[in-house]
């Protein structure tokens, strides 16, 4: 159990780091695909659209197929075959949406040859991740990382590599699209050498229920992926309507470095997560009071973590854009804004898990539905008005909705938490160090960082923030990850 979560853990992870080493090469490395236009500007705002268009490829089918096959093995390789039916054909239907989005901007063709490569490559993925999710069904989810991480290594180091030979944007998505390829190849054959084969035979009829039993799963599964993938696209489309395709490409390329960065950063602590948690449940999961307990500690936890990045954050948010995207500064108002969503974040970590193991998951559903509606309303208003830092907005704005919806769900319905214990201490250990780094006479950011995680930590230790539980709990979780 234990190496499965890790596992996972660090395929998100790897998602995350991965792709922001790639973003931040091609920031500086890709060259112009044309003259006068962008080649990394072009290749986020390609996946900005694919990703857009390849919601419909989802629709929960994966989550849906986990939990019938966990609980009946024997219907496995059917319902492996039903789902890459549907997801194939899904697929194909969004690839001709993508088609049809780069015909209404009449792009230069090599632009419009950089979209429609990379959404063929996003439908790939979606055909690997269906084998992976086969994986995770039988508890072997060491294959989705190990698989997945033969990806990333060809798709990565390639890129970089063409990147720092003085090849172009061209040969990068061939690239990537060779990557997406070779996922589903070895996807497929660790599926079918040490799983289960998909069956040779289609059941149309089996395809039409598995489409009706995963609508309960796609509302959610596609309010989340909504709510993380729409602003991008939004902005694309909303300024190339206003300004023309090369300027809603570059809105959109300065909010995605910056939510890359967030992204990235709200997967370092996953593994530490995924290691700390069942130390927690082991010692306080045996009744309501402990479990109560339990949560308490993770959120506090979490949000000690992304305090201090979000406040570190925004006071060196120029030195960290400055650091690895020099090309990019107009993203520094974008991160800043964004900041706040680790705090957020990091402090609702187990409030929806909380509400499913209380059988309330249409709870964590409604503040899902709120916030991907307040984004979707925020960025309508705010794009036209302030571009890239009103799609940052309203997505700050719609995660802080979403978990304090989620949070009055849990205190009202399942564990009621004093959020004072919480937020209190470790909101002053942050500001204090908010103060050292105003006042810091150098503009060295490691050495800034440096010097804020010893004034934060050390503060959190003289306001006592730590507790002897505190203390037992990083203790048994070290002892076990040695």
């Amino acid at each position: 159990m234990a190496k499965n979560s890790l596992a996972m853990g660090m395929v998100q992870f790897i998602s995350q780091i991965s792709t922001l080493v790639l973003s931040i090469v091609l920031s500086d490395k890709l060259g112009d695909i044309i003259p006068g236009v962008d080649g990394f500007e072009v290749y986020t705002s390609a996946f900005a659209v694919a990703t857009v268009m390849f919601l419909i490829a989802d629709l929960g089918l994966g989550t849906k197929m986990i939990i019938d096959v966990a609980q009946n093995r024997d219907v496995a390789s059917r319902k492996l075959t039903s789902i890459l039916f549907i997801r194939g054909s899904l697929g194909f239907v969004a690839i001709l949406l993508t088609i049809s989005y780069v015909m209404l901007q009449h792009p230069p063709a090599e632009v419009a040859m950089a979209y429609i490569i990379i959404a063929l490559s996003t439908g790939l993925s979606w055909i690997a991740q269906t084998f992976t999710s086969m994986f995770t069904a039988f508890e072997k989810m060491y294959y989705v990382f190990m698989t997945y991480l033969i990806e990333r290594a060809f798709t990565v180091s390639t890129s970089i590599a063409l990147v720092l030979m003085g090849y172009g944007l061209e040969l990068v998505v061939m690239v990537v699209l060779t990557g997406s390829l070779l996922y589903v190849l070895l996807s497929y054959f660790v599926c079918s050498k040490l799983v289960v084969k998909p069956s040779r035979k289609l059941n149309l009829k089996e395809v039409k229920a598995d489409l009706r039993a995963s609508a309960p799963f796609a509302i959610n599964v596609a309010l989340v992926s909504t709510l993380y993938s729409i602003n991008g696209f939004l902005l694309l489309s909303i300024v190339s309507g206003m300004e023309g395709l090369e300027a809603g490409q570059r809105a959109s390329n300065i909010f995605i470095v910056a939510f890359g960065l967030v992204a990235a950063l709200i997967a370092v602590p996953t593994v530490f997560r995924t290691a700390l948690l069942p130390v927690i449940a082991r010692l306080f999961g045996s009744s309501k009071e402990m479990t109560k307990l339990a949560q308490q500690k993770i959120m506090k936890y979490m949000y000690s973590l992304g305090l201090p990045m979000t406040l570190g954050g925004i006071v060196l948010a120029e030195q960290i854009i400055g650091l690895l995207y020099p090309d990019r500064m107009g993203s520094v108002v974008i991160l800043q804004i964004l900041l706040p969503v680790l705090a957020i974040s990091y402090f609702g970590t187990g409030q929806g898990s909380l509400l499913a193991a209380a059988n309330l998951m249409h709870l964590s559903t409604i503040s899902s539905v709120a916030g991907a509606a307040a984004n979707l309303i925020i960025c309508i208003l705010t794009i036209p008005i302030w571009g890239a830092a009103g799609a940052a907005l309203a997505f700050t704005i719609a995660t802080l909705i979403t978990n304090i919806i989620s949070h009055y769900f849990m205190s009202k319905r399942v564990v009621h938490l004093k959020v004072s214990d919480i937020i209190f201490r470790p909101t002053l250990a942050g500001l204090g160090m908010t103060a050292v780094l105003l006042l810091l006479p150098w503009d060295n950011l490691f050495l800034s960082i440096l010097v804020g995680m010893v004034v934060y930590f050390t503060l959190l230790y003289l306001l006592k923030a730590v507790d002897h539980d505190d203390i037992e709990i990083f203790r048994k979780a070290l002892k076990k990850g040695a």
